[in-house]
């Protein structure tokens, strides 16, 4: 199994397809131990865990992207335009890299979005304060 800066660095692609084979895996781990002759039920556990990595990874990269997206200033840039966004971990500044282009593959936005920040308020204080700030910075390609 590859830690979490491995999966990271991974496309989409190789994400989905891990996730698909560890998912047939834990089908076939649980359908041998019912039928009793599953030995090794430690790996039931080691499935699940890098089932729950990749997913995790899989929605940090939407979630930063779907955040990108709701910056009015990014909004107006992609709207009525067919685009595509990818999303990488940078970890020089602890934030997901979001870039987005057409289908021509020609640059229209890019943003930093920090998905760690801290978020233990109340929901009264959450209304009185706002929700904080996820996006860093942003730039629109001219």
């Amino acid at each position: 199994m590859a830690n979490i800066v491995e999966l990271r660095e991974m496309s989409d692609e190789k994400l989905e397809e891990m996730l698909e084979n560890a998912r047939e895996e834990i089908f076939n781990l649980r359908f041998r131990k019912a039928s009793g002759q599953l030995e090794d039920y430690s790996r039931l556990k080691e499935a699940r865990r890098e089932i729950a990595q990749v997913e995790t990874v899989l929605h940090m990269r939407q979630l930063a992207i779907d955040t990108a997206v709701s910056e009015p200033a990014i909004a107006s840039v992609l709207a009525g335009k067919e685009w595509e966004a990818s999303a990488a971990f940078d970890y020089e500044e602890s934030a997901w890299q979001v870039e987005f282009a057409d289908e021509d593959g020609n640059d229209l936005a890019s943003a930093a979005v920090n998905l760690n920040k801290k978020q233990n308020l109340s929901k009264r204080q959450e209304k009185q304060k706002g929700r904080p700030k996820l996006l860093i910075s942003y730039e629109i390609a001219e």
